[in-house]
């Protein structure tokens, strides 16, 4: 009997470590080194290791990138709908018509502004890439397309690049 008690006493000592532990676990929040899959396909390919001012260049560069996002749907857009979808309940064709026209140019503009954002950023990166001597070998292990894809992935744009997903970069398989 007294080893019965014994052993409940240490299971649930030993259950109530382990619930401290986990729950502690799960507290802790760990920041996520944004150029991590970049390093691993460095290392892939044998290439030299960034530097710590490489570093510091590329996740200025991802930081600055993601900031100009914007957080919210354009005001613009969100209006023209709403009148476009009035127009139609309305049944007036040309006020439709007329909202359609100023949802597709805004929304040409925006995609214009982040296709331009979205170059800038990429050649920013190649640029710091091949100063290092990291590009070459990357190109060489992986072919341009994945390593453009791996690029884009920095600024959470499309998906894993070298050994962490697809590879292709592109949402849908294609250039945006």
């Amino acid at each position: 009997m007294k080893k019965q008690v014994r052993w409940i006493g240490t299971s649930m000592m030993l259950l109530f470590v382990m619930t401290v532990s986990l729950s502690t676990a799960f507290g802790q929040t760990t920041q996520r080194d944004p150029l991590a899959q970049l390093k691993r396909a460095i290392t892939q390919a044998s290439a030299p290791t960034l530097t710590s001012t490489q570093e510091t260049a590329l996740t200025t560069l991802i930081t600055a990138y993601k900031d100009a996002q914007p957080d919210e749907p354009d005001a613009t857009i969100e209006a023209a709908r709403e009148a476009y979808d009035a127009a139609i309940l309305a049944g007036k064709l040309a006020d439709a018509q007329a909202q359609a026209t100023i949802i597709a140019t805004q929304s040409a503009s925006l995609a214009k502004a982040r296709l331009d954002a979205q170059a800038k950023f990429d050649i920013d990166v190649l640029t710091i890439l091949s100063n290092g001597g990291q590009l070459a070998s990357l190109n060489t292990k992986f072919g341009a397309d994945r390593v453009l894809g791996l690029v884009e992935s920095l600024a959470g744009q499309g998906g894993g690049g070298p050994g962490g997903g697809p590879g292709g970069g592109h949402p849908g398989g294609g250039r945006p």
